[in-house]
């Protein structure tokens, strides 16, 4: 009779167990669709904060929904909060390492964070998942950056191998607007400031004519240039 009790007893507490584990589910899936539902009314409302609070809620109900986490860490870098947004991306990657999207943000912000070397690494990932030769420039330039200069001109060669005829990439101005210019011609370019910075002004002028050769409007190589002879 004892032993039938125990077995009762043992039985009692494994139902007990399971009906509060449903409770509690029940609870984070209300709880969580009461978050969605700010999120979406927020948005509605153009209510960053909220908008934030929501998803914040929505990422501790479900750590693993990389969807939120992705919201999220674009709501921080649209906000330029780069320490969260790297964080968050980089919550994101540990879930899911080939995620292109969490590496660039991660990249993105670190660089804006002036971590050069941190960003590096994520943009390399994302070269190596890509094979896209405008992420390896950009690794490039912030290796010179960070006077990796042999490194910095090992992939503008191999980005120059790679390199269809008259190629574009899109860059950067002073003012804060963009200018296309042939790849060819921002190799050069890159080239000419790494020789600056290597003491040699004469093979940097070399770099910045052939980039004004391929790209006559190219402004970052028109200014290099003017900076020699100043």
């Amino acid at each position: 009779m004892k032993k039938f009790k125990l077995l009762f007893l043992a039985l009692f507490l494994t139902l007990a167990s399971q009906a509060g584990f449903a409770q509690d589910s029940t609870y984070i899936n209300n709880e969580y669709a009461k978050a969605v539902a700010l999120y979406n009314r927020a948005n509605r409302y153009n209510d960053a904060v909220v908008s934030r609070q929501a998803l914040m809620e929505m990422a501790i109900l479900n750590p693993g929904d990389t969807a939120v986490l992705r919201s999220l860490a674009e709501l921080y870098l649209g906000n330029r909060q780069y320490v969260s947004s790297a964080m968050v991306a980089m919550d994101m990657v540990s879930i899911y390492p080939n995620d292109v999207v969490a590496l660039e943000i991660a990249a993105v912000s670190y660089e804006n964070l002036r971590l050069y070397d941190k960003a590096t690494e994520q943009y390399e990932a994302m070269w190596l998942l890509t094979d896209n030769v405008t992420i390896l420039y950009q690794v490039s330039y912030l290796q010179y950056m960070q006077d990796r200069f042999q490194e910095s001109l090992s992939n503008l060669d191999i980005i120059a191998s790679k390199l269809k005829p008259n190629e574009m990439i899109v860059l950067s101005k002073k003012d804060g607007t963009t200018q296309e210019v042939q790849f060819a011609a921002a190799i050069e370019n890159l080239k000419g400031l790494i020789a600056i910075d290597q003491g040699d002004k004469e093979k940097a002028r070399g770099h910045f004519n052939k980039a004004l050769e391929l790209s006559p409007d190219f402004e970052a190589a028109k200014d290099s240039l003017q900076g020699l002879d100043n």
